[in-house]
């Protein structure tokens, strides 16, 4: 299972969006407000759960940029609105959910 097959499964056991939902977050930014995506308590526990595959994503679209992560980061259009753990790790979930919604586009369009 690949990295993105895991993220996704991972959003669908979180909540209730289906593929057509997370390509929406994908296109308009999670940041619209998605179930299971919308307040901390929901993007922090999301967070946790999926720390490492978050990070290995984070890492690969780096690389991909020819970025560190840090710099990959700090291009998110939300970045100038962390300020502490909290609003980082909802950040960071934002990132992934829209990252899968990108995947499943991508795929999509491969057929």
């Amino acid at each position: 299972m690949s990295k993105h097959e895991e993220l996704l499964e991972a959003i669908k056991e979180h909540s209730t969006l289906d593929d057509m939902t997370i390509k929406h977050a994908a296109e308009h930014g999670a940041c619209a407000g998605f179930s299971g995506f919308t307040y901390y308590e929901d993007t922090i526990e999301f967070y946790d759960k999926n720390e490492n595959l978050i990070w290995e994503l984070l890492e690969d679209q780096a690389t991909q940029f020819g970025q560190n992560i840090p710099e990959f980061i700090g291009n998110f259009s939300s970045a100038d609105n962390v300020v502490d753990q909290t609003t980082f790790k909802n950040l960071l979930t934002w990132f992934a959910l829209e990252e899968a919604g990108h995947y499943l586009i991508r795929q999509e369009e491969a057929v």
